[in-house]
């Protein structure tokens, strides 16, 4: 390794970009240093300011081998990178190169104890201001590759030997998200797979948002499954919550990402099972006991027992037995009521969208990037991390961690060129 000037250039001062230049600065000890990060907008972080609802969930501190399961079919390529620089690894970051207390709350998930991602940017703006160039609201116009990486912005041209492309993917375009990584990786003759939201609300068609409008700020635990063309193509199970324009909440956000980008034509609608611990004839089975027990109490308040009261009182009113009681509760009422809240059908109005997405599903291919290292096979020096790549993680502190373990690996490489 030689101790020659270490001229790299980061695009994209979001999480990932930000993190690279902390582990340039971490890895490099006293050897000169000449990075230069170049952001669009007027602060970097602008996006990281959001996650967490504003607290910033940093990671998820679960084992490597569990985490990379959260990835879906990412699974295997950000592997590696979790391997060497997993959660752990952040929280030590975290509370001893920037001084940050951290605390775990439900689900392994990590938060700062200061309950503050504007704070969690400031610190790490302020980690690596001594030793990186941060050039702010320069919008980058053209990257060439010759010997050296061009790049052509709207305050100057610049000239680096190594290049991190990380200005994310497309969701939540007014944070700056705009989809310019992959103009930048088309340009530089990466493939790129078409982007479309993930982890993001879905708005219900105007029947069942009757329904989701009458619950809103409702939550409950159900199992969600996707049909399209009456074919079931996804599921997961966890909490939904209800809302005035459709469904939310983590197991609807979850399989958001699996909503076509164009559902014309597909007759696409999730079914809620709202009692998934049972079967449909366990819950018969049950409610004919209850029946059997209380013949003079009213089926609403039986149901009940199952679910939150207000959703109890819808369900039995769609099926017009608001005022009934269990006595000589006929079958055909049992059928319906199993019907509506076992097989729920809430349709799907549009496709999902990036506007209210947390992250993008797509982006530059893994088959042209090397997963022990986040460097292009396409383009040498050129390194790919963040949601500039097709990976996508589950909610809970995932999409940051995979954000940087990746920035680890290629502050790593290009570190070990020198």
């Amino acid at each position: 390794m030689s101790e020659g000037k270490i001229r790299a250039g980061i695009i994209g001062g979001g999480a990932a970009g930000l993190f690279a230049a902390c582990q340039l600065k971490r890895l490099s000890g006293n050897r000169e240093l000449d990075i230069t990060l170049i952001e669009k907008n007027p602060i970097p972080g602008k996006k990281l300011t959001l996650t967490g609802h504003g607290r910033c969930n940093i990671t998820n501190r679960k084992d490597p081998s569990v985490l990379k399961n959260c990835y879906h079919e990412a699974g295997n390529f950000i592997y590696p990178a979790l391997k060497e620089f997993g959660p752990e690894d952040t929280v030590r970051f975290f509370e001893n190169e920037l001084g940050l207390k951290t605390k775990e709350e439900d689900n392994n998930r990590i938060f700062p104890v200061c309950d503050s991602a504007v704070t969690v940017r400031d610190m790490l703006v302020s980690y690596i201001a001594d030793r990186v160039k941060i050039i702010t609201d320069a919008n980058v116009l053209d990257i060439k590759k010759s010997e050296a990486f061009w790049v052509n912005t709207s305050k100057g041209a610049y000239e680096f030997d190594y290049l991190v492309l990380s200005c994310g993917g497309s969701s939540f375009p007014k944070t700056g998200s705009v989809g310019d990584s992959y103009k930048f990786a088309e340009k530089l003759g990466h493939v790129v797979v078409p982007a479309r939201g993930a982890l993001a609300p879905v708005k219900a068609d105007a029947e069942a948002a009757l329904l989701t409008k009458s619950l809103s700020g409702v939550s409950t635990e159900a199992k969600v499954t996707l049909y399209l063309s009456d074919r079931p193509e996804a599921s997961t199970a966890g909490e939904i919550l209800f809302a005035d324009f459709g469904l939310t909440g983590p197991a609807v956000m979850e399989i958001a990402r699996e909503i076509p980008s164009d559902i014309t034509g597909l007759n696409a609608y999730l079914e809620l099972d709202l009692i998934p611990a049972m079967s449909d004839e366990q819950f018969d089975r049950e409610l004919i006991g209850l029946i059997g027990k209380h013949p003079d109490t009213k089926v609403t308040n039986l149901i009940a027992r199952f679910v939150p009261a207000s959703v109890a009182s819808e369900i039995t009113a769609r099926c017009g037995l608001t005022d009934v009681y269990a006595q000589g509760f006929p079958k055909d009422n049992r059928k319906r009521l199993l019907r509506e809240i076992k097989h729920l059908k809430i349709g799907i109005a549009e496709a999902v969208s990036m506007d209210k997405a947390y992250v993008t599903r797509g982006g530059v291919s893994l088959k042209e990037v090397d997963r022990k290292t986040m460097q292009s096979k396409v383009v040498s020096d050129l390194y790919i991390i963040g949601e500039a790549l097709d990976v996508d993680g589950i909610s809970g502190g995932y999409n940051l961690q995979a954000c940087m373990s990746e920035a680890y690996l290629a502050a790593k490489s290009i570190l070990s060129k020198q």
